[in-house]
This record gives structure tokens, sequence and C-alpha cells, in this order.
């Protein structure tokens, strides 16, 4: 039989998807996989607004590139750390910055070499430096960039009081250092500044009131000099009139410049100390850290400072992008807050009086309603040290306010966001085994908080919540969330009660606890605000934001019970309807294409409801918990400048990344730990006290998700929750993943 062979129409090439890369391992030195600038890009909401310049870890000092465009633009919600990884022209290097958050503050002082001086570089506009990214390094502890055309070189580098440069000015230029004391980023005001230039030194004070820092009436930053260089030939300036004959200046438009001889060596170093105490402080800041002016040394201790914390953290992941993701991350978690002690102790408090604090650092800048829920229980996990010294922080700005604040900056409160979360962070910590501390002393403030009215409490909405069960709408907008921030503040001291024996409180306000539940409007199925009268506040709209809601939308807070999950689950009808719900959003959210406006369902750019991935294990299904938290890892952060989801919230979204790549996740205020397929094949986590957090999944970041086992220590877990004494112990945490 012959058989007869057909012409057959070619069919279409289907591209195979490549195999994922095998697994690197990270090795000395860690810092080689910190990326800088990754989350100093992004759009709208999605942007990341982290600081890339250089710092020792919650270091005071954080000089830095501040970036503009060629007409010295920078759109505020842009420029919250100073840098644009989008901008076109380095405005100055000013010495003080914030880290990921969305609001505007500080960037005092800047430093800018400029070729001559002339009046129009009094100005910003004036001194504006063209640059390239491929003509800048960013790595932890150092910054470097040489700009175009002028062709100087100002690398940057920190101590914790000090902040370094060496500039290298083209040899035979007429190479000029200028000191703004009128500078700052845009939206922060200097309302008053004074300088003077001594034979061997500039000192100086700056006055500066930013989007945060105006509400208790700004902040003195005091400031002091030193160059590698004689200071002979300097001048001052007050608005555009130069003078080299005036030494002492005050104002809100003054500064200094320094011209250096290039005639062999363009290279000058400048060392400038900080104190938040006065000027005397600043010198001695400035001494006892940098009097060699010795930027290659100051340099290498800060590398190995920086090596000696990501060291703690030692993964194998799928690929270089993959590494320099998490130690990014890990390194993002240790630049907030900031620490306020000068070298003999002394730091000036919340209440501006100059104080010591035994045995311990003081710190500020603390941005508590973000930083509780991720940032500080992985600290107090695997930074423990620092960690002490933040309660002892708080507790140290309670005896000063005669409550626990909100959001310290500097020194002022400025009550930024809502609730009560500077007892949570004390509570959390606690359970987590930071107790070095006066405990009873901060149980103290944390009950006054919960249970007595303002002034010796930060919940303003106390008395309403404690008469009716919940905040009503006519207290004014976020009622909703203030309600939900209360019930879950409520519910974490509930916790450290009863861990201190209080039994009465723990049982009080463990009954608060479930106050959320008096939101839930069954007509609407919404957790939503309520009146006075009992009767519920109309939504208007379930994907934009609402009055009753605090930068989210219903969707985004139908979930914000993460201490009360199966509470949560009966209130929205039982598991079944709940899961329902939950599928919805994340359907909804996957969807929906991203833009950069807040996301009108599930977002990760925002706090209130990034526990929601995990809510699945909670429930046993790690499955469904893994597919949402990979979705979240591989959507919504990123190797490049736009790889965080929005704001870093002074780290919370990057520790919130750590833990994902880990596949635990810590739910604050409770002794629970989440558990769902991890990004990372190997990691081995240094834990407080020396014990190791072991994970294996060599099936990781493969796009296997379907969780056949975990074992705890070679023994199979029926749920995929661990609770705080076993992780706190150390062990190995293994997944067996499939397709």
């Amino acid at each position: 039989m012959v058989v007869q062979q057909l012409s057959l129409p070619a069919l279409p090439q289907v591209a195979r998807p490549a195999p994922p890369p095998e697994p690197l391992r990270a090795t000395a030195p860690f810092r080689q996989y910190v990326d800088p600038l990754i989350g100093t890009g992004g759009e709208g909401f999605g942007t990341g607004s982290a600081y890339p310049g250089p710092q020792r870890p919650f270091g005071l000092a954080r000089p830095g590139a501040d970036t503009t465009d060629a007409q010295g633009a920078a759109v505020s919600y842009a420029h919250c750390a100073g840098y644009a990884h989008f901008d076109t022209h380095i405005a100055g290097f000013s010495q003080l910055h914030l880290h990921g958050t969305g609001i505007v503050d500080e960037g005092p002082l800047s430093l800018m070499p400029v070729i001559g001086m002339t009046p129009d570089k009094t100005r910003k506009l004036g001194r504006l430096q063209p640059f390239r990214h491929a003509r800048e390094t960013a790595s932890p502890g150092y910054y470097r960039v040489t700009f175009d055309g002028s062709e100087v070189t100002t690398e940057v580098t920190a101590t914790d009081r000090v902040a370094l440069y060496r500039i290298t000015f083209p040899t035979g230029s007429d190479g000029v250092l200028t000191f703004d004391a009128g500078y700052t980023l845009t939206d922060v005001r200097v309302t008053a500044a004074s300088l003077d230039v001594g034979a061997d030194e500039l000192s100086g004070r700056v006055h500066f009131e930013g989007s945060y820092s105006d509400r208790f009436g700004g902040v003195d930053v005091y400031w002091v000099a030193r160059l590698s260089r004689p200071i002979a030939r300097a001048g001052t300036w007050q608005g555009r009139a130069l003078d080299a004959a005036v030494a002492h200046r005050e104002g809100t438009d003054v500064g200094a410049y320094v011209p250096v001889d290039t005639t062999r060596d363009g290279s000058v170093t400048v060392a400038i100390g900080l104190s938040y105490t006065d000027v005397a402080h600043a010198r001695a800041n400035l001494m006892a850290e940098a009097a060699d002016l010795d930027f290659d040394r100051v340099r290498r201790a800060s590398e190995a400072q920086w090596e000696s914390l990501l060291s703690r953290v030692q993964v194998t992941a799928r690929g270089a992008p993959a590494l320099r993701q998490v130690y990014t991350a890990v390194y993002h978690t240790l630049l907030m807050p900031t620490l306020m002690s000068d070298v003999d102790g002394s730091y000036r408090g919340v209440d501006r009086m100059v104080r010591r604090m035994d045995g311990a650092r003081a710190y500020s800048d603390l941005s508590l309603w973000d930083t509780f829920r991720t940032e500080h229980p992985w600290l107090s996990m695997v930074y423990p040290e620092y960690e002490r010294d933040f309660v002892r922080s708080l507790v140290a700005m309670a005896d000063a306010l005669g409550f626990y604040p909100r959001w310290p900056l500097a020194t002022g409160e400025t009550g930024g966001m809502l609730g009560d979360c500077g007892a949570f962070m004390v509570a959390d910590s606690w359970l987590r085994g930071v107790r070095d501390f006066d405990v009873e002393r901060a149980w103290m403030y944390a009950r006054r908080s919960a249970f007595a009215p303002p002034p010796m409490s930060r919940r303003e909405d106390l008395g309403d919540y404690m008469a009716l069960g919940w905040v009503p709408v006519e207290t004014g907008g976020g009622s909703a969330s203030v309600t939900m921030e209360y019930a879950y503040a409520d519910a974490a001291l509930a916790n450290w009660a009863m861990g201190l024996g209080h039994a009465d409180d723990a049982a009080a306000l463990a009954a608060r606890g479930r106050a959320y539940r008096s939101l839930w409007d069954a007509s609407q199925e919404f957790l939503v605000g309520r009146r006075r009268d009992g009767t519920f506040e109309p939504l208007r709209s379930l994907t934009a934001w609402q009055p009753v809601y605090a930068e989210g939308t219903a969707w985004q807070y139908l979930w914000y019970a993460p201490h009360d999950l199966d509470g949560l689950a009966a209130t929205l009808g039982g598991r079944e309807r709940f899961n329902a719900r939950l599928d919805e959003l994340f359907d909804m959210t996957m969807a929906t294409p991203r833009t950069p406006l807040p996301d009108r369902y599930y977002w990760q750019g925002n706090e209130p409801d990034i526990h929601a991935p995990w809510i699945p294990s909670a429930f046993g299904d790690a499955s469904r918990a893994s597919r949402y938290v990979d979705w979240v890892r591989r959507t919504r952060y990123g190797a490049g400048p736009d790889g965080l989801p929005g704001n870093d919230d002074a780290g919370t979204m990057s520790a919130w990344y750590v833990f994902a790549a880990l596949g635990v996740y810590p739910i604050a205020g409770t002794d629970t730990w989440l558990v769902a397929a991890p990004s990372v094949t190997e990691a081995r986590v240094t834990l407080a006290g020396g014990a190791t957090l072991e994970v294996r999944a060599p099936d990781a970041d493969t796009g296997a998700l379907r969780v056949q086992q975990i074992t705890w220590n070679g023994s199979a877990l029926t749920r995929p929750v661990l609770d705080q004494a076993t992780v706190a112990r150390g062990g190995s945490l293994a997944f067996t993943l499939a397709r």
C-alpha cells in the first residue's frame, strides 16, 4: 500500500515559556546585591519615594542628591526623599532626608560644587547640574556622581551623625563649594537660618517647616562643616549679594561659598557634623566621628556595618535580579527611624527639651501607622537591638507628652494618620520578645491611652468609641477607619495585658477588639461608617475613596480585622461567603489595568489591606494564599526604579516583600504567623538570640504554587500557621510545591 503524503498547513509557532533561572546562592559581600535606586521612580501613587543616598543603619546623617528637571521644578509627591529617578539635574546635596514617605519634609542645608562663583549661584536654579544615571553609583554607605559639562565628581558617605563628601574638580578649574542655609526640598520652608565662617570651620542653624513638621512649629537643625583645604578666601551671601568680608549671616536666604585651589589637585573633602541639640554638639559629633576627614576610612566602616547586618539574611534565589530585590528590601528596612542622640547621649526630645536616655540611643521619625504592621515585627525578630531602642524612645516620648505619639518627626509629634499605633508598636514588640525596657511604665501609658480620654490619650475619639462601640460619622473624616484601628489596637493591647497578667484589662480590651463588627451593614455588605443614632452611612462608591475611610475604599477596608479573621468571616456570612468575596477582590484586581492612581480593589501600595493575600492560610488554604502572594510579588515589585508598589513608608512595603520572599507573614499584635509559598529556594535568617529560621523550597519561583506539604523541623504542619514562640525558637520550614 502506498501512503499518500498530505500537504498540511504550517502550525503557528507557539513560544515556549523560558525555563526559570537556576538558583543562585548569595555570597559575601552581601551589599553587592543592594541597589538603592530601586524604588526611586514610579508614577503617581506608585512612586516609591526611596532614599538612594548613603547612611549608616538608622543614622541621623542622610546626605544625598536632590534632583529636578532642567527648569528646577520638582513635583512634590515624586520628591519626598529629594530624588526622582526620571530627573535630569541635581540641585544640591542636602543633609537630612526621610525614606519612602508620602510627605515632603526635611532636606536642609545644601552643599553644592560649582565652577566659578557669581550672584546667580546664590539661587538653586543657578547651581543646577545635569547628570546621567550611567555616571552615577549608589551602594550601601556610598554614592558617587559626575556631572555632565562641568565634569565635577561628588562622592558621599556618612557616619551616624556626619555627612562626608569628597568633591573632585577638574584640575585648573575655578572650583567653588557653596553652602546654602536657605535651601530645603520642595514644599519645605526655611523660616530662619544663621551661619558663621570661621578660620577652620563653617557652622550654623536652620529652622525649617515641612509638610508634617509645620504641625508643631518646625525643626531646628545645627551643623558644623570642616574642610581638607583652607577656608581663607571664603565669603557669604544674603539674597543675591556676595561679600567676602562678612562672616556672619542671618535670614532665610543666606549662604557661604569657599573657593578651592585646583592648580595641582582638584580634590577636597568636606565633613558636616549634624545635631538637633546645638552647634556645640554638632561640632562634638564631627570631631568624634570624622575629625581626620578620612573619606575612605568612613566609607569602609559604613560598608562593614552594612555587611554585618545584611549577612543576617542569607538566601538562594532564581537569578541576580531576585537576589537584588531581596537584599535591597532588607536594606530598606534598616533606614528609618532616625538617630537623635549625640555622641554624649544628649538629644532634643519631642517636647523640645534636651534630654538623655540611659543605656540606649534615642530615635525619631517613626511612621507608626505604616510600620507597626511589618517593619517593626521584622526588626523585632532579626534586629532586636535596634527595636529595643525604638521602644525605649517611644516610652521616653510618652514621658514627655503624656501619651504615645503616632508619627513623631525629628523634635516634634505630628499626630499624622490615625489610631493608637504607638501603643500598638510597643505591644507587638513585647509580644515578639523585645522586653529590655521599663515594661510596667510602658504598659501604664498604653493602658491610659486605651481607657483615658484626651489629653491623656492619642485616641481623639475614645469617648464616643467607648460609649457607642464605634466612632460616629459626625466626628469627621475617616470614622470607620478609626473604629477599625481602635479595635485592632485594643486586641493587641489585650494580648499584651494577658501576657503581663492583667486579666481584667485583657478581657475588656479583647471585647473591644471586636468593635469593628458594629460597622457591618448587612444591606450594603461592607464595613461602613455609622452615625450616632446607629444608622449606616450609604456608600456612594465601592471603588473610590469615601469620607468614612482613611486612604482607602470599601473593598480595601472590608478585610481590616487581621486579629479576628474567624470573627470577620462569621460577620460576612461564614467562611464560604468570605472566601468568595476574597476571590472576587483578587479576580477584579488582577483584571483591572494598573494606573498611576490608587488601586480600586486590593491595593498593595497602602497599608490597611496588605495582609489580605495571606488570609487563606489562616483558614488552611496555603495554595490560594500562595497564588495571591505570588501575584503581588510579581506585579507590584521589581528590580528597577519602579520596583516598589508605592511609598515604601519607612520600610513597611520592603518588609512585606522580605516576608513574602521567605514565605512567612506575622499578623501584628498577635502570635500568629501565616505561611505560603516563598520565592527563595533557600534561606537562613539569624533571629534574636542566635536562633535561625531556615527555609527550603526547591521549586519556588517556578510557577509551582500548589502547596502539597509544609513541614516544620521535619514534621508536617496540619495548617499553614505557626505561632510566635515556635518561630522565635528557630527551625526549618520546608515546602513541597507543584503546579
